[in-house]
C-alpha cells in the first residue's frame, strides 16, 4: 500500500505542473493580446484627436510693405502676422482621348497619328451638367476642328496650331452651352502627340 501511495502522488504532480505551464502561456497570450488591443486603441485615438489643425509655419519678415502683404494675400488678424494666401477653386471637366490619321491635302493618309486629351477649364460647378448633356456635339466639333489640321502645321507649328486649336474649341463649345450657365474659360492638352 504504501508503494500505490507514491505511485498516485507522482502521478498527481505532473499534471498539476503541466496545468501551471499551461495557464501560464494562457495568461502570457491573453496579456499580450491586451497590451496589443491597449496599443491599436491608443494609436486611433491620436490619431483622430491630433486633428486637422493647419500648421501655420511661414513667418513674415517685420517691416513688409503693405502693398507686398496685400499681394501676398491678407494678413491674420490673430497678431501672428502670416499671411492667409487666397487660393481659387478651379473647376475641370476632363474629357477622353481623341485619336485619328492625319491625312495629306491629297486626302491620302499621311501614315502618322494625332492623340489629343482636352480638359476644359469652366467657369462654374454647375456647366459640368451642361457639358455632360452636349457631349456627342462637343466631341463632334473638336474632331472636325483637328481633322481640319494641316499635316504641315501639326508636324512642324505644333505650338502655334495647339494655340489656335484651343481658341476654336473654346469658341465652338461655349456656342453649344445654354446662356447663363457659364463658359469654357480654357482648354488644357494632357496629350497633344504626333506620331
Amino acid at each position: 500500500m504504501a508503494e500505490d501511495d507514491t505511485t498516485e502522488s507522482d502521478s498527481s504532480e505532473p499534471s498539476l505542473i503541466a496545468k501551471l505551464k499551461s495557464d501560464k502561456k494562457l495568461m502570457i497570450m491573453v496579456g499580450g493580446g491586451a497590451l496589443l488591443l491597449l496599443l491599436l486603441i491608443g494609436g486611433a485615438a491620436y490619431y483622430f484627436l491630433s486633428g486637422d489643425e493647419p500648421k501655420n509655419d511661414v513667418v513674415t519678415e517685420e517691416g513688409v510693405d503693405s502693398e507686398t502683404e496685400d499681394a501676398l494675400g491678407e494678413v491674420d488678424d490673430s497678431g501672428s502676422g502670416l499671411a492667409q494666401p487666397k487660393f481659387e477653386k478651379v473647376h475641370m471637366y476632363p474629357l477622353k482621348s481623341f485619336f485619328f490619321p492625319i491625312k495629306l491635302k491629297s486626302k491620302e493618309e499621311s501614315g502618322r497619328f494625332l492623340l489629343v486629351t482636352p480638359s476644359f477649364s469652366m467657369s462654374n460647378a454647375g456647366l459640368g451638367g451642361q457639358i455632360s448633356k452636349n457631349l456627342p456635339g462637343i466631341r463632334k466639333r473638336i474632331y472636325n476642328i483637328l481633322l481640319r489640321q494641316s499635316y504641315k502645321n501639326l508636324t512642324t507649328k505644333i505650338e502655334s496650331t495647339k494655340e489656335r486649336v484651343k481658341k476654336r474649341i473654346i469658341t465652338k463649345v461655349n456656342e453649344l452651352l445654354p446662356v447663363g450657365t457659364g463658359v469654357v474659360q480654357e482648354v488644357y492638352f494632357s496629350e497633344f502627340i504626333v506620331k
